[in-house]
Order: C-alpha cells, then structure tokens, then sequence
C-alpha cells in the first residue's frame, strides 16, 4: 500500500464518489480508479460498493477507513520532527563535564541557556572523570566532552572556551591563611599535596614549569589522582595543595583559596567531541557557549579557538 494509494482511498471514502474526490485531488478520475482498483486487487478486498450515483464503503472498507485517518497526522508530525531535529530544535544531547567546572559560570550558565532555548532536546548529562569521558566520546555514548588541558588528538577536535586560574589551597589555621597573595618562595618549607602526572600531564608539566622558573623543587607528603581528595587532606589540616580557581565556588570546610603571584599558571577548559560529528544540536549548545565567551561562530569549521 503506498502513501499517495492511502490518499486516495481517504479522499473518496469522504466524498462517497469518484468523480467528486478526482476534483478534489486534481488527478483524472480514471486514473483514480485505476488506483483504487489495484489497491484493492493487492488486498484481496472490495473496499468500496459501487452504487449508480456514488459508491459507499464495504464493512472491510470502513475498518481499513477506521485504521487509517490518522495515517496523514502521523506522517505530518513526523515530517514535522525530522525538520525539527534537522535544526538542531529535537533530538539528544549527551554531555560529559568536569564536576569543578559546572558549579558556577559558564558551564552551568550554558547549560541553562541551552534548557530554556531548545526545550525539545533531550539533555543528558554526567560528570565524569577525564579519561573517562574521552573513553565514552571514543565510543559514541557521549556527543561532547568539556575537559580542561586537553591533549592533541587525531580523531577528536577541542574548542578552547576559557582558562581558570590555579590557586593556593590552605587550611584556615594555617599561617598563609589570612594572606592577600602568596609567592612560591611562600610555600618552602610547607607539606605540599599534589597530584599524579596522570590525572592531567599538561597541568602537572605547567605547574613543574612554573617551579623550576623560580628554582622552587616542591616536597610532597602525598600525590593523589582527584581533587576532591586533595581538598579533602587541605580541609583535614594535613598539607597545603595547589588547585583550580573554579573550587573556590565549594570551598571544603575549613579551606582557604588564596593567588599565587608568581605562578602563571591556568587550566584551559575545553569542549571536545569527535571529529567530523557534530549534530545540529551540538552546534546550538557551541553557539551558547562559544556566545558567553564572546566569540560568534556559525560552524565547528570556523570555530576560532580550536586546541
């Protein structure tokens, strides 16, 4: 049964005659009928009884009539949801983010935006650990990643959105505490809590930069993968640690942020998703953000700030 075979059949069971639903429709009543003829030659069933003014529906046609008016609403609203989807207006976003990122500013800003302006997405989001979401990204269960310092890789592209600038973490009793500003030479003598290389090779080459820059060789009592436990230890008394300015949103109990001077380093924050796959809807939630930034941009093509 063919969509323009199911037209015909709605049109003349409305208007009980071929020659009526022909004008309707603007096709010549016999190839009207021909129509009709052949639909109900390849249902075995005679839709229609033909009457000498007219024809009216069989008990077979009425059923098949039943089962059908709905046929041309159902195929408007999907036309209509795949234009929609094709403008980035219906469809899914699966976002992965950086848990520091998302608790003030542009993340979680974006991100409303984006709920207000395209409530017609579905918007899934999960906070992840780096590695993790790139994994994720690798596999097609995440559209976008945003990941600070990411690394250069073949088959993904990164758009730089904005730098949050590393941060002294103390604990509240210690001497530093009250301090406007701080310099490296401050932190000698001091327990020092670091993290792995692994949890992120770039910031940890940046910060030993930064060190070796002003001849400061760090002396850690303990290196750690997350932050959250770095903070943990810094809340707890055990050692004061270096941290992204974006926690200073949460502080732990007990913990002090304080600018370090003569440290010159940032984390780049980053949207990463595969290369060559960006939806209608990524390239909305891009706009957004790539907007709050201040950069205008009309296509991950020309998107300026790529890593």
């Amino acid at each position: 049964m063919e969509l323009r075979q199911i037209t015909y059949f709605l049109a003349i069971a409305e208007a009980e005659h071929f020659g009526k639903a022909a004008l309707r429709l603007r096709v010549a009543q016999p190839a009207l009928s021909r129509q009709i003829k052949q639909l109900e030659a390849e249902l075995d069933l005679e839709l229609f009884e033909r009457l000498p003014r007219g024809v009216r529906l069989t008990p077979a046609g009425r059923t098949l009539l039943a089962e059908l008016r709905t046929v041309p609403s159902q195929i408007d609203r999907a036309v209509a949801t795949a234009r929609a989807a094709s403008a980035g207006l219906h469809g899914a976003l699966r976002l992965g983010f950086i848990e520091a990122a998302a608790w003030q500013g542009l993340v979680p800003d974006a991100i409303r935006a984006f709920r207000a302006g395209f409530a017609g997405v579905e918007l899934t989001l999960a906070a992840l650990p780096t590695a993790e979401q790139l994994a994720a990204l690798r596999r097609g269960e995440m559209d976008a990643a945003l990941i600070y310092n990411p690394l250069p890789a073949a088959d993904l592209t990164a758009i730089a959105l904005e730098r949050h600038p590393v941060v002294l973490a103390v604990p509240a009793g210690s001497a530093l505490a009250d301090r406007a500003e701080v310099r490296l030479s401050d932190l000698v003598g001091q327990p020092l809590i670091g993290f792995q290389r692994r949890a992120s090779p770039k910031f940890f080459d940046d910060i030993h930069a930064g060190f070796r820059a002003v001849g400061y060789t760090p002396r850690y009592i303990a290196e750690l993968m997350a932050e959250t436990e770095i903070l943990a230890l810094v809340s707890a008394g055990a050692g004061i640690a270096l941290a992204n300015s974006s926690q200073m949103w949460r502080p732990p109990h007990g913990v002090r942020f304080i600018p370090v001077a003569d440290l010159k380093v940032s984390l780049q924050l980053a949207l990463v998703h595969r290369k060559g796959h960006v939806s209608p809807v990524l390239d909305h939630f891009l706009g957004i953000l790539t907007a709050k930034v201040g950069r205008t941009v009309a296509g991950t093509k020309t998107h300026p700030g790529s890593l």
